[in-house]
């Protein structure tokens, strides 16, 4: 089907305005703001990651996030290859705790914080706490 003339984009990125100066961006999950794209933190929304050619972007400046396929992120610390991985408070990318948001998949480990690793950028809604786990009700 040809699809000639309609807003349907098969990009991997997305070009945005940073919402705030980003410091070493490059392989972090980035979010979008009211403002513009920003780092993601702990468990938020991510929409993709920042490409590696982001350096620190000043609020305004024009950013690039991939928003799918496989790329590159930064460990916030260890992870395991297969891991389901959200971002932390710095927009690195950790194993995805229960109710944060899953941005990516880990296609290979990284043995400690700040190692760039391979992902897929999956965006798989939220992590469900582990079967058996203490969902806090108490009602019986």
């Amino acid at each position: 089907m040809n699809y000639n003339g309609t807003g349907i984009n098969d990009s991997a990125t997305i070009i945005g305005k940073a919402a705030k100066d980003i410091a070493n961006g490059a392989f972090k999950a980035a979010k979008l703001g009211p403002d513009g794209i920003e780092l993601a933190a702990a468990g938020d929304v991510a929409v993709g990651i920042l490409i590696p050619e982001t350096e620190s972007p000043r609020t305004g400046d024009d950013v690039v996030v991939q928003v799918k396929d496989m790329g590159l992120g930064i460990a916030g610390a260890a992870i395991e290859a297969g891991a389901l991985l959200a971002a932390d408070a710095n927009g690195k990318l950790v194993a995805a705790a229960s109710g944060a948001f899953i941005v990516a998949q880990a296609m290979e480990g990284a043995e400690e914080a700040d190692q760039v690793i391979t992902v897929q950028i999956i965006k798989a809604g939220y992590a469900a706490a582990a079967a058996g786990s203490d969902t806090g009700d108490d009602n019986g």
